[in-house]
């Protein structure tokens, strides 16, 4: 990354101009998932992925569970519509991580 960043920023350039809404969406998109009142706990939800990364995309992986695996998550990821946060709080928040 420093290497990159030497390669891409020289001495005494001018900083990088930001449109006057930069990062509006990303709040607003945060604010969407912090008030959400859905019926599922996200500890349940990261659980249960957890749970199922590890069986079928573990360190040592064949095809056959790849391809289980794609399923089980694009399942457990369609519950995420209706995950529920119960803490709304911006400081310490293991609901929104």
């Amino acid at each position: 990354a420093a290497d990159t960043t030497a390669e891409l920023v020289k001495p005494n350039s001018p900083p990088v101009k930001l449109p006057a809404n930069a990062g509006e969406a990303t709040i607003a998109r945060m604010d969407k998932i912090r008030y959400c009142k859905g019926p599922i706990p996200t500890a349940d939800l990261r659980r249960e992925l957890q749970v199922n990364m590890q069986k079928y995309a573990p360190v040592y992986r064949n095809a056959d569970d790849l391809l289980k695996g794609k399923d089980v998550i694009d399942g457990i990821m369609k519950k995420y519509k209706d995950v529920g946060i119960s803490d709304r709080s911006m400081v310490w928040n293991t609901d929104l991580i």
